[in-house]
């Protein structure tokens, strides 16, 4: 009985493996046949996104097709959300080929006995070929996706199965995926949702209109509970976790948007700009907090300003050469203007170009910070530049002239050294003139007699900042910032200390003590007709560009450089995340090889020796001795702060605080001038 019994055994093994071996043959030939298509896993178009410097979305733009999708893998998702759709859509996963067998079984019986579909025992692995090759929901679809998931789990490592499902599934509307849901419905990066967010998205493809969390909160919360408690009896989460998750208040804050676009709450044109540098998208050098602190404080300012008139800033990381914050308008959404990017718009930029020409002509060796100019009235054909305020000053160094943005000298030194050399300095620096800007600006480009952008005229005092060393302003950090050399270090230290703020006050930061004010190096800017005002400049960390103006180009007198631009440029370095930490040291001193002036003119002129233009006193006893010298010494006549003083030869001043002006005149009338203060 025994050996009948063993005999029968081995019989019915052998056919089982018989049975076993043809079901294989027969799905091998059935695969042979009919293999999957490989174009359908070819990967579907994607939204273009673009982050900040930390991950965060500032843009996301509708796919080609209309969908907002994401592709990611599973360490750019959070751990908790496989683990969640694990749970509550195919708990068997990791362990069946595609199919769940006892599940298929289950679900065929109630079929079967209800005559229509009423039961999918869908595995992860069916539902990704639904998604795929969509069909309708039918007995023999069924059957095609059984097929087709035994197919994929051999093409497919399990992991990428379940990275595709998680990128394709339906999460309501046109979003697919929860790469996509998780910046739609949270505004956040899919790596950074919460327990309860997974759980939340999890639930979602289960009937996404239903239970979409901006619509119907107290559904997607059920939807959501239930997940949770999915995890809990599967493992992936404890008691605690899943009591916690539960009080989580449903919160949707989708990003806004229109027209096939989400964006967040500042930086859009940085992000537009992004995309048209890259139109994939990625993660951005912008600093999202400073940025809305920028964009903040150019509204603020806005509302000091003629009527009409916009802010636009860019803010320029020195030593990494990235772009921190960039706002082209004060109102993006503004109907008339507000999408016009004023950072990248070509505006004149008025005697903010001023430091280049000088630092071009200390580097030649020409020049030096106090070195003597003539400012006077001169002529060029019909044109007779004068000074902004109709003033002519005589005699002045260079660094008086620069800081003073005084027209003639400016322009007898581009004169002197030439426009081809002019430009190629503005070129090498990043600022970029329109083809033929010389032929048809001539010598009025030292005035702005040409347009530039403010983004790069801003990197361009970045370069003084770094010593004369030009790099490309990057908005991707992988953006290639090869470093050339613009300027001698001499010649940029030169025109960023004779342009600090220890040299003058910076709007609406007079009287404070110099220890109240971080130092920073800036100029102004105001174009002809006051059509547009510019304050640009650097600290050693942060280059800053600030433009007002109106985006049509209409004039206003409240609109120049000192009164409409500089105020929020004063405000921005005083940032505490902005702010310098120290003074940089002393430049050291420029020689001058080739004197700009011819030997006559520069002996016509006096020299003030004694005391130097910048120099700060103490006045330990309420009053400080200053003595007085110049070359020549005879025949001069003495002013202090306009006021005459008696005698040919001053004696020793003693004077108490305050910032006073020394100048001496020539009986021809040359003159020369310093500033110093008491304190």
């Amino acid at each position: 009985m025994r050996g009948r019994i063993t005999r029968f055994a081995f019989r019915l093994a052998r056919l089982g493996g018989a049975g076993i071996l043809l079901c294989a043959l027969l799905a091998g030939g059935l695969m042979l046949a009919f293999p999957f298509p490989e174009e359908l896993l070819a990967p579907p178009p994607e939204s273009p996104v673009v982050l900040d410097r930390e991950g965060r979305p500032l843009l996301v733009l509708a796919a080609p097709d209309g969908k907002w999708r994401i592709d990611a893998t599973l360490g750019e998702m959070s751990p908790w959300l496989p683990e969640a759709v694990i749970a509550v859509e195919d708990a068997g996963f990791s362990s069946h080929l595609g199919v769940d067998p006892m599940a298929a079984a289950r679900a065929a019986f109630q079929n079967l006995a209800a005559g229509r579909v009423v039961s999918g025992a869908s595995t992860l692995t069916m539902q990704l070929a639904r998604m795929l090759d969509p069909r309708p929901r039918t007995l023999d679809a069924k059957l095609v996706e059984a097929f087709r998931a035994v197919e994929l789990t051999l093409l497919l490592p399990r992991d990428e199965i379940l990275r595709r499902w998680l990128c394709r599934a339906p999460c309501g509307g046109n979003v697919e995926g929860f790469p996509a849901a998780a910046l739609v419905w949270f505004g956040r990066s899919a790596a950074d949702l919460s327990l309860a967010e997974a759980a939340l998205l999890a639930g979602l493809p289960q009937s996404p209109a239903r239970l979409r969390p901006d619509l119907h909160p107290d559904r997607a919360a059920a939807r959501r509970d239930h997940v949770l408690l999915r995890m809990e009896e599967e493992g992936f989460i404890s008691r605690t976790h899943r009591d916690e998750a539960r009080r989580a208040p449903v919160r949707a804050a989708p990003l806004r948007g229109a027209g096939g676009r989400l964006s967040a709450d500042a930086g859009r044109h940085a992000a537009f700009l992004a995309v048209a540098r890259r139109p994939a998208g990625g993660r951005t050098t912008i600093d999202l907090d400073l940025q809305r602190a920028v964009e903040s404080a150019a509204r603020e300012h806005a509302t000091t300003l003629p009527v009409g008139c916009e802010v636009a800033v860019v803010v320029i990381d020195v030593a990494a050469a990235e772009i921190r914050a960039l706002a082209g308008s004060t109102d993006f959404g503004e109907p008339e203007g507000g999408q016009v990017n004023g950072a990248i718009a070509l505006r004149s930029p008025g005697s903010a170009l001023k430091p280049f020409l000088y630092a071009a002509a200390f580097e030649a060796g020409r020049l030096a910070p106090e070195s003597l100019l003539p400012d006077r009235p001169v002529a060029r054909g019909a044109w007779r530049p004068r000074n902004f305020d109709g003033k002519f000053s005589g005699a002045v160094t260079a660094a008086e002239a620069l800081r003073r943005s005084l027209n003639v000298p400016a322009i007898l030194v581009a004169e002197a050294i030439g426009l081809p050399r002019c430009a190629g300095v503005l070129a090498a620096a990043g600022v970029g003139l329109p083809a033929g800007a010389t032929e048809r600006g001539g010598l009025a480009i030292v005035t702005g007699a040409v347009e530039v952008r403010l983004l790069d005229l801003t990197n361009a005092y970045a370069t003084l900042a770094r010593g004369g060393l030009f790099r490309p302003a990057r908005l991707f950090p992988d953006e290639p910032a090869p470093e050339r050399r613009a300027l001698s270090a001499e010649a940029a230290a030169a025109v960023s200390t004779i342009l600090s703020c220890r040299e003058r006050a910076p709007a609406g930061l007079a009287g404070r003590p110099e220890s109240a004010v971080p130092w920073f190096s800036w100029k102004t800017g105001t174009s002809s007709g006051r059509r547009d005002a510019w304050a640009v400049g650097h600290n050693g960390r942060f280059a800053i560009g600030v433009w007002a103006g109106r985006f049509p180009g209409h004039g206003d007198y409240g609109l120049t450089g000192a009164g409409a631009a500089e105020p929020l440029l004063a405000r921005l370095f005083g940032r505490p995340d902005l702010a310098s930490p120290a003074d940089p040291p002393p430049p050291p001193a420029i020689p001058v090889r080739h004197p700009l002036l011819p030997e006559g003119d520069a002996a016509a002129v006096p020299r003030i020796v004694a005391p130097s233009s910048g120099m700060v006193f103490a006045a330990p006893g309420g009053t400080a001795t200053v003595l007085v010298a110049a070359e020549p010494a005879a025949g001069l006549t003495w002013f202090l702060n306009g006021a005459l003083l008696p005698g040919a030869a001053p004696a020793p001043l003693r004077l108490p605080p305050g910032r006073y002006e020394l100048r001496a005149v020539t009986p021809a009338g040359q003159n020369a001038a310093v500033h110093f203060t008491i304190r």
